[in-house]
């Protein structure tokens, strides 16, 4: 299992959109899985969880099993194992003293214990990535989210 954690200086709504919303704005240009660097990565309510370039290639990153805004959200997780054996992402949304703690639990779920142990510190250098990025989009003067 992996947990990581950031505290966003704003309410649990806006970093929820933020998260789910407005990913393509701030996720790591080396985490992205279609070539482009401005691509759109939305995470919905329908239970897509996809990446979209803007030449419309599509990949699909996960699938969305809760959607709870400004609480929590539980996907399938396909880089590193696939739509076959995802791992499990539950990210939650927690209002403390200035701001939302944002934590994401990545853990086995249901792929092969040894598919997520094999990309275990792929995984943990990625969130690593994806939080610092987080934190410094929303730390930034006139984000818009």
């Amino acid at each position: 299992m992996i947990a990581k954690s950031v505290v966003l200086a704003c309410s649990a709504e806006r970093a929820f959109a933020l998260f789910t919303e407005h990913a393509g704005k701030w996720w790591p240009r080396e985490r992205r899985h279609t070539g482009d660097a401005a691509s759109v990565i939305r995470i919905e309510a329908s239970g897509r969880f996809f990446e979209r370039a803007h030449d419309g290639v599509e990949v699909e990153l996960g699938a969305v099993r809760v959607f709870e805004p400004a609480q929590r959200l539980i996907l399938d997780w396909y880089p590193g194992t696939g739509a076959t054996f995802p791992t499990r992402v539950e990210v939650t949304f927690e209002p403390v003293a200035g701001g939302t703690q944002v934590t994401v639990v990545h853990e086995t779920g249901a792929a092969r214990p040894d598919l997520f142990s094999d990309n275990a510190a792929g995984y943990r250098r990625s969130w690593d990535q994806v939080f610092a990025s987080l934190a410094a989009y929303a730390a930034a003067p006139c984000v818009d989210y």
